[in-house]
């Protein structure tokens, strides 16, 4: 059963991420081996959209993610073919929001290779004062990470703020099963504010084979692509592209990317 606002929720996800290091490894559940094969995937993923030279692609690539860009289940939106590669035109230096970044680790594998600027908002302040004051500290004197805001999605506005308008691509990597649907859908629709004419939001989450699977340790639930799809439908969000990961050892949920715009 989805849960509800009236639970404990939020409050619970917030005592299980509290209780894990701020650490890549901790990030990635133990898993740190599956950063370099995530990251690799993202950027390619990433440059189908978003203008980037291949230098930046290669550098982050592996063996595996290579293999996987011709033989990975993929979903193609004939709109995607007509979209010009971001930042459009005239919009100025690129700017990228990591949505549940952690301590940064996509910020500092993916986003800040890709994008300008990066801005990032976390949940967890011992996440945000480790990477502020750590992990990214490189890339904030550098001037390529910018703000980092502490809040959860539920509570996240755009409109009326310095990020309203203010991104091409918004970045949402498992973070969007700790939100119940009917928030899911409220941030995504809050989403829109913050992006720039054009902008997209991406999405790489774990999918369950069938419906959802709730996991009451860390008070999240992993959504069936299915479901994913029926949820940006109801966002108002058109799916471009949908890709699966490749290069994760088996025993794992499937993970999917998926890019997405806002129907007019």
């Amino acid at each position: 059963m989805e849960p509800t606002k009236s639970s404990t929720w939020y409050t619970d996800a917030e005592k299980y991420w509290d209780s894990i290091p701020a650490t890549v490894n901790g990030m990635l559940g133990g898993l740190e081996r599956l950063a370099q094969p995530d990251a690799a995937m993202s950027l390619r993923f990433l440059s189908e959209f978003v203008d980037l030279s291949e230098s930046k692609v290669e550098r982050s690539s592996t063996t595996s993610a290579t293999a996987s860009s011709s033989s990975s289940k993929s979903t193609v939106n004939k709109a995607t073919t007509k979209r010009a590669k971001l930042p459009l035109p005239g919009s100025g230096p690129s700017h990228v929001l990591d949505c549940g970044a952690g301590i940064g680790r996509v910020t500092k594998m993916v986003l800040s290779k890709a994008f300008d600027h990066v801005d990032l908002v976390e949940n967890c302040a011992a996440f945000v004062k480790q990477a502020k004051e750590e992990y990214l500290k490189p890339e904030i004197e550098a001037g390529k990470v910018g703000e980092v805001r502490c809040s959860g999605l539920q509570n996240l506005h755009f409109e009326s703020t310095s990020w309203e308008g203010r991104f091409d691509v918004i970045w949402c990597q498992w973070v969007l099963g700790h939100l119940t649907d009917d928030d899911l859908i409220a941030f995504f629709n809050r989403c829109k504010k913050g992006l720039k004419p054009g902008g997209m939001i991406f999405v790489k989450e774990n999918n369950a084979k069938v419906g959802i699977v709730i996991d009451e340790e860390d008070s999240s639930m992993t959504r069936s692509n299915q479901v994913w799809n029926e949820i940006f439908i109801k966002s108002g969000l058109r799916l471009l592209k949908d890709e699966v990961q490749k290069g994760f050892p088996p025993g794992l949920f499937a993970v999917r990317m998926y890019a997405l715009e806002p129907i007019e």
